[in-house]
């Protein structure tokens, strides 16, 4: 394996695994069904992306990255990899939130970057520990 990858440490308790496993399958799942809504046209997000000032191309660009970070955070090796692009995603929902709509429209986002935070530290490969 490449030091990139991850390698669950030999005393990694059986549950807690079982646990980021589900819960990436979860968030995945969220981020797979986004990118649906981006990429079939879902006219509240084509107006919200218009709202904020985005090209509809960034749309179908933001849908594509949404399907790319959930199927990296699939398997288990390259799981950091898929946390990394889809904490970015989710950095730059909060910061659009933040200046375009009320602040309470930055609590979904923040909740669902929690998890992928912790993704990327729990599936680190050997060379950031």
């Amino acid at each position: 394996m490449s030091a990139w990858t991850f390698t669950p440490a030999d005393g990694a308790p059986k549950g807690l695994l079982a646990t980021l496993l589900v819960l990436r399958i979860l968030v995945a799942a969220f981020f797979v069904f986004l990118a649906i809504k981006n990429l079939a046209g879902d006219a509240q997000m084509s107006a919200d992306f218009r709202r904020w000032g985005y090209p509809d191309g960034f749309r179908v660009f933001t849908a594509v990255l949404q399907v790319a970070g959930a199927a990296l955070l699939l398997f288990t090796p390259i799981a950091f990899f898929g946390a990394a692009l889809l904490a970015c995603v989710l950095c730059g929902a909060v910061w659009t939130h933040f200046r375009h709509d009320p602040a309470a429209t930055m609590l979904q986002p923040t909740i669902v970057l929690i998890p992928v935070l912790a993704f990327l530290v729990a599936y680190r490969p050997a060379v950031l520990r």
